[in-house]
């Protein structure tokens, strides 16, 4: 945690030492949170209810100058559940992320993260893993570059590493890595046209196997109209997989990509995703592929309120081998309804529904949970 901190620090004060601060920021930030949840620990049998309450304080820390941006945001959410409180616990967050324009050509950027948390449902919505209350510490670090050659080309590229240490389970541990490599080249065409060309790389390791994704990809990205724009990329990979104990290996190919469609107009903002890929994370001793369609809608009804509708589905799927260790096929189902109301420029009001439903469709069994919340959010900026 202290190599964390002292990286964040680094982000900020190593590139501002060559850099007047134009615009710089300190918001401390507190909320309340009240929820109710039908299924804490996410079970099929015996749900067990509560109410929860989470109060958290923190801070962003902004600055931004010609050609530094940097953010770093910190935050403790105090856990207390009304009836299971040996649960109860204090959960951080910290986050650091740095863009620097070297010159005209090449943009540098850096990120950093830090975690601890404890809630059983942390990742439900995406992976379907229910880890229990095992605390996790998670941390992962980026870099990436971007050169443009000229008004039209560019060249991107990105590492990432993320590692995931339980307190209790080490066979839920995990390690990520990711490397990034992609082209872009703006055509000429009647709409705003730009053609993209990308390559990546997936290390992902596991308490009892090892796997390794590779990736091409090819598409577009489109801006139809003022108000609708879309991407498409697809390609090919090849996933190789190894037994730990045995050093049996195998491998698996396939195809992989992904399309989103934006409309967006003065109130209102639409999008929808949809990807196929290999993905690695932490409770599953092994990749899966992962499936995922995501509708989102957000309307504005004025300058101080809004309301938005997310509705999810992932299908992480394996046909066990040694590059896939494990046979698997869930689908995950997500419904959560929202509204905003900001009250004045220091407090807003959340009020929000979260549906989540997850089908085991190789037992033909099922799990839910449904979570009311209501949350009250206080910011206001003491150095601007």
């Amino acid at each position: 945690m202290k190599k964390s901190l002292l990286f964040f620090s680094a982000l900020f004060l190593l590139p501002s030492a060559n850099s007047s601060a134009d615009d710089f920021r300190v918001i401390p930030n507190a909320a309340i949170r009240q929820e109710y949840n039908d299924n804490v620990f996410f079970t099929r049998d015996n749900e067990d209810d509560d109410f929860i309450t989470t109060a958290s304080v923190g801070v962003d820390v902004r600055e931004r100058t010609e050609r530094l941006s940097a953010l770093f945001k910190g935050r403790l959410d105090g856990l207390y559940y009304f009836d299971n409180d040996n649960l109860n616990d204090i959960e951080e967050y910290y986050d650091g992320k740095l863009d620097y324009q070297l010159n005209s050509f090449l943009k540098l950027s850096a990120g950093a993260g830090y975690s601890v948390d404890s809630r059983a449902d942390r990742d439900i919505s995406i992976t379907g893993i229910d880890f229990g209350t095992d605390v996790r510490r998670r941390q992962s670090y980026s870099v990436s570059a971007d050169y443009r050659f000229s008004e039209k080309t560019s060249l991107f590229s990105t590492y990432s590493y993320q590692n995931d240490q339980f307190e209790i389970d080490d066979t839920n541990e995990f390690t990520g890595q990711n490397v990034l490599v992609g082209l872009t080249r703006t055509l000429q065409f009647t709409k705003p046209t730009t053609a993209r060309f990308y390559a990546q790389y997936s290390h992902y390791d596991f308490y009892t196997s090892k796997t390794q994704n590779y990736r091409l990809t090819a598409g577009v990205s489109r801006q139809v109209s003022e108000k609708l724009s879309y991407v498409v990329d697809a390609g090919p990979r090849l996933t190789e997989g190894k037994a730990k104990r045995s050093g049996e290996t195998s491998s698996d190919s396939g195809l992989g990509g992904q399309f989103s469609l934006t409309y967006n107009e003065e109130l209102t903002t639409a999008e929808m995703n949809f990807s196929h890929e290999i993905s690695g994370s932490s409770g599953r001793d092994g990749a899966t592929e992962r499936t995922g369609l995501v509708f989102s809608l957000r309307h504005r009804f004025g300058e101080r309120s809004s309301a938005q509708m997310r509705v999810s589905g992932y299908l992480n799927k394996v046909d066990r081998n040694t590059a896939f260790i494990n046979d698997l096929e869930e689908l995950t189902i997500n419904f959560n309804p929202s509204v905003r109301y900001e009250i004045n420029r220091e407090f807003s009001l959340v009020a929000a529904y979260r549906h989540s439903r997850i089908e085991d469709l190789e037992d033909n069994t099922e799990k839910r949970r449904n979570l009311f919340y209501v949350k009250l959010n206080y910011q206001i900026p003491v150095i601007e």
